[in-house]
């Protein structure tokens, strides 16, 4: 019965940790698209920590702790901001 509850609460205290998540954008030159792709996942609320690179073409956020963005969420909020999101990596 301890056991149990010993993996019980590992179950737990691993489903709290907010998962990291990469995107591959397409359609990026320049800071002006940086800006709209960070304000459009933030308008979101389930994002934060957000790093959009126009140099890797990627934009990388956590996922605020018990909100998950699902990959439609993200390449709408992203489509919104003009542009395309091609490959969503969650770590």
């Amino acid at each position: 019965m301890r056991i149990s509850f010993i993996i019980a609460a590992l179950a737990l205290s691993l489903s709290a940790f907010a998962a990291k998540v990469e995107v591959d954008v397409v359609g990026m030159t320049c800071g002006m698209c940086v800006e709209a792709i960070t304000k459009e996942l933030t308008a979101t609320e389930k994002a934060e920590n957000i790093l959009v690179s126009v140099e890797n073409k990627k934009a990388q956020f956590v996922e605020v702790k018990g909100k998950k963005l699902s990959d439609a969420e993200i390449k709408a909020a992203i489509k919104k901001a003009g542009y395309e999101a091609v490959k969503i990596y969650r770590r």
